[in-house]
């Protein structure tokens, strides 16, 4: 269980290449993904081997006869094996049995394939037949409802490392509860140092390989049969990720109430889990919240995108202006009811999304990027948007799962000629309810105005699920749960909304600088074809 970046990797590959050089066995290494496996074969294992002496020799180059038999992910040698598979794939996890195991950032794995259960454990019964197997479980942790890692973790034995005091000698943990700093008039972090537990001296960061050099792993649970570590990335050697660093970022995630980077920082730098259950947020608070815009688009606001949650009898849309930090002002939310398989709902759609609203500075502002549910009416929601791409109004398709981004960008146009974006649904409800927590105006505070519809029944739309631990294919899953009789158009919608912000990823900077982003969306008209004389 560790940070980021602390060269675990490069300890499972040292493995491999001892064991094609010193005790051939069939060996297995698991990554996310097979495209991800495939980008470490060429960049991080093959370059490896190439400057192995001993190695290369044994196993070959891509271009030697030696060679002969292997592939990007199939590495042959003398007695043994190294397979590169993707724990997207059943299939790269099956047939032969394999002696020793390199499980990769674990915690980013699905908890079903194929519908043949975990990944983890796929590979794991390929290790039956050997009695002498090995196998070596490393991640980055995520979230702690679904996290691999934490539980094994605390199955095992518990070693934690110990550096001493170059003081007094006391042997300690680097625990960021003592790392100390000031902060200097322009707001950056000065003095950080690493205070001691017993003698309370200062031990400035100039001392770390003296301490890494002198430190030793002790087990919280000696005899236990499996040996678990963690590790922070504060124990980073220097020249790489340091405490100015590890401060800095705990300094920005806590100035812009960013929960996103608090998240990543408590996940990548201290190698802890991210809790994200327990979300809950009272609706007669937000209604309270309501306000008096001056203007229909307040000063701070700089974009505006809309999110579209397509249902089969209705259309309901919400328009949101975003300013610096992700702080955001509902403009107007409605509700076209009406079969969507019709063609009169869409037309009303296509002349709410062309009105502008008047900034506070006097431009009128048009929607910059609209994000549609296809999830129902798909084929429909695509021939909306294909006719209207050059209005930048595009399709998403709402994907579960946690630990994967916000959306996933198209490489190409599916079959139905439109760039599909994949929005995470999961992680979108997240940041929706971690911003509505947020009770103070600036960076990702959520403003409504005083309208007809901001009601009582927007914001129990909007606050509408709830998130629960199941258990699925022996996996703990996290899911958004919607109770009986509830409805949460609000909520996808302004999901939709955030989706719609990453697809065009501002530069709000420059927009702070510059001023808002103006869009006049002009309505489509039916182009003329140009006349290139008088004869054709």
């Amino acid at each position: 269980m560790k940070g980021a970046q602390l060269g675990f990797t490069e300890c499972a590959i040292n493995w491999m290449m001892y064991t094609i050089d010193q005790d051939p066995a069939p060996l297995l290494y698991v990554q996310k993904t097979i495209e991800t496996v495939e980008k470490f074969s060429k960049q991080r294992f093959q370059p490896s081997v190439e400057v192995c002496e001993r190695v290369r020799d044994k196993m070959g180059t891509e271009n030697t006869s030696t060679d002969r038999g292997s592939t990007i992910r199939i590495k042959n040698f003398p007695g043994g094996i190294v397979i590169l598979g993707g724990a997207n794939s059943a299939a790269s996890l099956r047939s032969m049995p394999i002696e020793r195991l390199i499980l990769d950032e674990e915690d980013s794995y699905d908890a079903d394939i194929d519908e043949e259960g975990s990944p983890s454990d796929l590979a794991i019964r390929r290790t039956a037949n050997f009695p002498r197997r090995k196998i070596f479980r490393l991640s980055t942790p995520k979230i702690r409802e679904t996290s691999k890692i934490e539980p094994l973790y605390e199955e095992g034995d518990q070693r934690r490392y110990y550096v001493p005091c170059p003081h007094c000698g006391h042997m300690q943990v680097i625990w960021w509860r003592n790392i100390k700093y000031e902060k200097a008039e322009n707001g950056e972090p000065k003095n950080i140092r690493l205070v001691c537990e017993k003698c309370k001296a200062d031990i400035p960061e100039r001392f770390k390989t003296q301490l890494l050099e002198r430190g030793e792993w002790r087990a919280e649970f000696p005899g236990r049969e499996v040996v678990s570590f963690h590790i922070s990335s504060l124990y980073s050697p220097i020249g790489f990720f340091s405490w100015r660093d590890a401060v800095k970022m705990w300094l920005k995630s806590n100035r812009d109430f960013d929960r996103t980077l608090l998240k990543v920082f408590v996940n990548t730098v201290l190698a802890e889990t991210w809790t994200e259950s327990q979300k809950t947020i009272e609706t007669v608070g937000l209604m309270a919240r309501r306000e008096e815009y001056v203007y229909e688009v307040p000063a701070g606001a700089l974009v505006l995108t809309a999110g579209v949650d397509v249902q089969e009898a209705l259309i309901a849309v919400e328009v949101v202006a975003w300013g610096k930090g992700q702080e955001s002002w509902s403009l107007e939310y409605t509700t076209i009811m009406g079969d969507t398989e019709l063609s009169f709902v869409w037309e009303q759609l296509a002349q709410f999304l062309q009105k502008q609203w008047k900034h506070e500075n006097g431009t009128p502002l048009g929607i910059a990027v609209t994000a549609i549910d296809s999830g129902h009416r798909a084929r429909v929601v695509y021939n909306f948007c294909r006719m209207r791409e050059f209005l930048r109004v595009f399709p998403v398709k709402g994907r579960f799962g946690w630990g994967i981004g916000l959306i996933k960008r198209p490489k190409q146009r599916n079959q139905d000629g439109v760039y599909l974006f994949l929005a995470h649904v999961d992680e979108l409800k997240s940041k929706v309810y971690s911003q509505l927590t947020i009770e103070q105006p600036g960076p990702g505070f959520c403003h409504f105005p005083v309208k007809p519809d901001y009601n009582e029944d927007y914001f129990k739309g909007l606050t509408a699920e709830r998130l629960v631990t199941r258990r699925s294919h022996g996996q703990h899953i996290l899911q958004w749960e919607l109770p009986a009789g509830r409805r949460n158009e609000p909520l996808d919608c302004r999901a939709y909304s955030i989706a719609a912000l990453n697809i065009l990823n501002p530069n709000f900077d420059l927009l702070d600088t510059v001023g808002p982003l103006q869009v006049r969306n002009r309505p489509m008209e039916r182009r003329r074809p140009r006349v290139l004389s008088r004869g054709l």
